[in-house]
């Protein structure tokens, strides 16, 4: 099912608009319409200033995406949300350096839009109104070039000051975090940033309750819930960092050959735990892979007639790393090309597969281990980190 609204590409990024931006719309209709400029008049105004808004939101996002591009991490698409924007980065930024860099080319787009457009309003409004933040609040509702180029201002100013409020996953909490990496393990560094993000969230809550401002409370619970989000990836990434792919392996992988058909993959998956195989030729060369959902695929169109050379995935088609890769990188990989699967190779010899179910059950198991390690030696003084990405 298709969430979103609209679709387009731009710089060779893909934009997403999620359907519940018409709410914003509808929102900023009803009140502008509810202004002195009347519902016709004023409900039209108020759909331009919130594109235009989102216009500005948009460029925000693509100064993280195009900052992160020049450190050689592509960013998988922009959505739009009604909250906001977010930038799908492909992969976290290798050094503290490199991620402040990318958080505050958001902000700096925002701050750069506000001084572009400064000397403009001033020219239109000659010079009157646009410091005098009490006729601001009173007149913004008025269709106008010059009272919408004070609201653009004046957002684009306040995003960039909500942005760098220390919680994640604003900008501001990811600063904290890259800052905090300088003197500590990055995973620390990220429990210490979303704890303060936590705090002041919680504060945020509270105040949002007392003055009636529902919009944040909904931040709040946004920023609660966003900081436990980061902290869950990047704890996966640095457990998942310190297994290799060849530790991953299944050396009793069961193996299919091109001539086979399906039926026989019916059976091995009723009487085992294996639901991705690696196929060769008669020659013992690898040719492919048959997945789960190709097999199901397969078993509805065709039936369990069918040969495995006909439903498998090719190897053209199957992303391989080095034996000696982290599963992290490897994870990554994955998310990259849309593949559940990875093929091992080394020195063109293919070692065989690692699924994303492999890569969940390694996490799974050697995450509660390391944890409970953890605990036994909480007590015990930790060694300071280099900085560096754990």
């Amino acid at each position: 099912m298709n969430v979103n609204l609209a679709e387009f590409r731009l710089w060779g990024i893909d934009v997403k608009v999620h359907w519940s931006f018409v709410l914003v719309l509808a929102f900023g209709a009803f009140v502008y319409g509810a202004g002195p400029a009347g519902w016709v008049t004023g409900s039209l105004y108020g759909v331009l200033t919130i594109l235009l808004l989102f216009v500005c939101v948009t460029l925000h996002e693509y100064g993280h995406a195009l900052a992160a591009r020049r450190f050689g991490i592509g960013t998988r698409s922009i959505l739009l949300l009604p909250i906001g924007g977010v930038a799908n980065l492909e992969r976290i930024p290798e050094k503290p350096g490199q991620e402040i860099v990318i958080v505050a080319a958001g902000p700096l787009v925002n701050v750069a839009l506000a001084i572009l457009l400064l000397p403009v309003a001033l020219v239109v409004g000659n010079g009157a109104g646009v410091f005098n933040f009490n006729a601001m609040g009173a007149s913004i509702q008025n269709p106008g070039f010059f009272n919408l180029l004070v609201f653009l201002i004046s957002t684009n100013i306040l995003l960039a000051l909500f942005n760098l409020l220390p919680a994640f996953p604003l900008d501001g909490g990811r600063l904290l975090r890259a800052l905090l990496a300088y003197t500590m393990p990055y995973v620390r560094a990220t429990q210490t940033a979303v704890a303060v993000g936590r705090l002041l969230a919680v504060m945020m809550a509270i105040f949002g309750i007392f003055s009636g401002a529902i919009g944040l409370l909904l931040i709040a619970f946004f920023v609660y819930v966003g900081g436990s989000a980061e902290l869950e990836a990047v704890s996966s990434r640095a457990v998942l960092r310190q297994f290799r792919a060849r530790e991953a392996l299944t050396h009793n992988a069961v193996t299919l050959y091109t001539s086979e058909r399906l039926e026989r993959v019916m059976e091995l998956i009723m009487n085992s735990y294996q639901t991705d195989y690696p196929v060769r030729d008669l020659a013992g060369k690898f040719v492919g892979v048959l997945t789960r959902p190709r097999l199901i695929n397969a078993l509805r169109e065709s039936g369990p007639e069918t040969r495995v050379v006909d439903a498998m995935m090719p190897a053209s088609a199957i992303p391989h790393c080095s034996p000696d890769a982290d599963l992290a990188s490897v994870w990554e990989q994955m998310s990259q090309t849309g593949s559940r699967v990875v093929a091992i190779v080394d020195h063109g010899d293919v070692l065989g597969i690692i699924t994303s179910d492999d890569i969940s059950e390694v996490f799974q198991v050697m995450g509660a281990a390391m944890a409970s390690r953890s605990q036994s030696s909480a007590t015990s003084p930790e060694p300071t980190g280099t900085g560096d990405y754990a």
